[in-house]
């Protein structure tokens, strides 16, 4: 079954500066990644970022191999997997010394095959689905440490709050640092959490789900720096973003989004997060 592109955005956090997320579509299959932003402090393949470089990596994977690809998602994730932990191996200045160092990504993979649209999941990336009927579907959740990097965003912002513009002391930063640090070392091992990375074996761990459609239907793949709209500033519910994405257009959107980080609320004080701004990248998808 076909898949045809309506429209994608793929936007930096930082004007010019480099873009963590990754998107892409073969066969019948289209995806987008979201590199988690490195804790390293040095990058290990020799390029301005790690995260970039993996996400790019699984988009050259997954373009070579979906489209032969007859099995199973989670047999696809393995494979693509495996191309990304050999290329890192060729490719890296040098090995992690910790897992934190590790490049990883959040990720949301859908294949339309007839009457069904399987979904793979790892992290934050999600799908919004409505089919030819109007059914609606969500698939895409937050991972355990995704949801207590949010919490200590929360406390980040809430010290800069009370310190001013000046911002953390040193102390605090290397604090929150150490934090994610012990975060990050818990991934795609026993007893962890479970992202797309360096390990093959973390594709049997990945979320799976598959919607039996009418089509023609129409899916938005966000990642949560795009679904922010939705997810932390409220502004829209999911199936009203997405009509938004139909009516409006991604870069509309985008607009609003970087209105609401950059002008509305620049110090992350009315919601908490890291960053002013994430990189946000979405891509709308026809299901033929």
């Amino acid at each position: 079954m076909t898949i045809d592109v309506l429209d994608t955005i793929h936007d930096p956090g930082k004007p010019g500066g480099p873009n963590d997320d990754d998107l892409g579509h073969a066969g019948n299959c289209a995806w987008v990644f979201d590199g988690a932003t490195g804790l390293g402090d040095t990058q290990l393949t020799g390029t301005a970022s790690d995260a970039a470089w993996l996400a790019q990596a699984g988009s050259a994977a997954l373009k070579a191999r979906a489209p032969s690809h007859r099995g199973p998602l989670t047999a696809l994730a393995e494979e693509v997997l495996s191309d990304v932990s050999r290329r890192f191996d060729a490719e890296a200045d040098r090995q992690p010394a910790e897992r934190f160092e590790r490049p990883t990504a959040s990720l949301i993979l859908i294949r339309h095959t007839g009457g069904v649209v399987d979904c793979l999941n790892f992290g934050d990336c999600k799908v919004l689905l409505r089919d030819g009927t109007g059914a609606f579907h969500s698939f895409g959740s937050n991972e355990e440490s995704e949801s207590y990097e949010n919490n200590l965003a929360s406390r980040f912002s809430e010290q800069r709050k009370t310190e001013g513009e000046s911002g953390a002391p040193d102390q605090h930063r290397s604090s929150i640092l150490d934090r994610l640090r012990k975060v990050r070392n818990r991934h795609n091992v026993s007893g962890g959490y479970w992202v797309f990375g360096l390990d093959p074996e973390a594709a049997e761990h990945a979320r799976t789900r598959s919607f039996p459609i009418t089509a023609p239907a129409i899916a938005l793949m966000m990642t949560d720096g795009f679904e922010a709209l939705a997810g932390d500033y409220g502004r829209y519910t999911e199936e009203a973003l997405l009509d938004a994405a139909l009516d409006r257009g991604l870069a509309s959107l985008k607009d609003e989004l970087r209105h609401i980080e950059r002008e509305l609320d620049p110090e992350a004080h009315q919601f908490p997060r890291f960053k002013q701004s994430d990189d946000a990248t979405a891509m709308l998808v026809k299901l033929g």
